[in-house]
C-alpha cells in the first residue's frame, strides 16, 4: 500500500429540540422523562467539554478483524464538537496513536502515522473543520444536538433510562454535519441499531450502536461501538502541537 493510501486510511480510523414527553416503564405505567437535547444544549457553552471511553469492534463475515479504545476530551460548542483530544489503540496498530483536533486542523502523533514522519517532527497536520469532525468510531455524533434529535425520533421503546430504536445512515448524513462529511461514510440504505442511557438530568452516559454490511468490500461487515460520557460540563482546554513538531509531509 502507497504512503498516501495509508495516511488516508490512518486518518480515516483516528479520524457522526423536542419536547419532553410521557415514556413508558417497563410495567407499562406512563412517566414524565427528561429531554436529551434540553440537556445537551444547556451544556453547550463556550469552553465546556466531556470526557469519553469508546470500545469499537469490526467483524468480517463474523470473525473478529479489530478491536480496539479510543478515550479524551471532547471539547463542545453550540453546534457540537469543538475539538477533542482523543488518544487510540487498537489491534491493527503497534502503538497508540493520538488525534487532537482544534481550530482548523487535527493533528496527529503516533501509531503507524508516526512512523512515517520525517526527522525531527512528530506530528501530522490534517485540515479539519469545526462542527464537521467526529473523535468516534460510531458514526452517530449525539454530540450534536440535529443528530440526537433525529436519533430520538426514531425511538422505538424506553425502559427505566435506556432508549432503544433504528435509524439508517442516510437519515444520520441528514442530520449531522460531521457524518455527511465523512469520506468514508458508508451507503445510506443501511440501518443503525442503537441503544442510549441518559442519567436523571437527560445527559447521555452511554451509547451503543451497532450496524451491518453485507456488501462491504471485504466481505459481510459489522461495526459495534460502545460509548461512555462522564464529565458533562466540566471545563475542557485543548492545545495544538509545538510548530516546530509539525509537518503537513510524510
Amino acid at each position: 500500500m502507497a504512503r498516501s493510501a495509508l495516511i488516508v486510511l490512518i486518518a480515516m480510523l483516528a479520524t457522526a429540540c423536542s419536547s419532553e414527553a410521557p415514556a413508558t416503564e417497563a410495567g407499562g405505567q406512563g412517566n414524565s422523562s427528561p429531554d436529551p437535547v434540553r440537556a445537551l444544549a444547556s451544556l453547550l457553552s463556550e469552553g465546556r467539554g466531556v470526557t469519553v471511553a469508546e470500545h469499537q469492534e469490526t467483524q468480517v463475515e463474523g470473525d473478529e478483524l479489530n478491536q480496539g479504545e479510543r478515550k479524551g476530551t471532547i471539547l463542545l460548542s453550540p453546534s457540537g464538537v469543538e475539538g477533542f483530544d482523543v488518544t487510540m489503540k487498537t489491534d491493527l496498530m503497534d502503538s497508540a496513536s493520538r488525534s487532537v483536533a482544534l481550530g482548523p486542523h487535527t493533528y496527529q502523533s503516533g501509531g503507524p502515522v508516526g512512523e512515517m514522519l520525517p526527522k525531527g517532527k512528530k506530528w501530522m497536520q490534517w485540515p479539519s473543520e469545526p462542527g464537521k469532525r467526529s473523535p468516534f468510531f460510531s458514526p452517530v455524533l449525539i454530540l450534536e444536538p440535529s443528530t440526537l434529535k433525529a436519533l430520538l425520533a426514531t425511538q422505538e421503546d424506553q425502559k427505566a433510562d435506556m432508549r432503544t430504536g433504528k435509524i439508517t445512515l442516510a437519515a444520520l448524513a441528514a442530520a449531522s454535519p460531521a457524518f455527511a462529511a465523512d469520506e468514508s461514510a458508508r451507503p445510506g440504505t443501511l440501518v443503525v441499531a442503537w441503544q442510549m442511557w441518559v442519567d436523571p438530568k437527560g445527559l447521555p452516559i452511554r451509547l451503543v450502536t451497532e450496524y451491518a454490511d453485507p456488501k462491504a468490500p471485504l466481505g459481510a461487515t459489522t461495526w459495534r461501538s460502545d460509548i461512555a460520557f462522564s464529565a458533562w460540563g466540566e471545563p475542557v482546554t485543548l492545545e495544538a502541537p509545538p510548530a516546530k513538531l509539525v509537518t503537513t509531509d510524510s
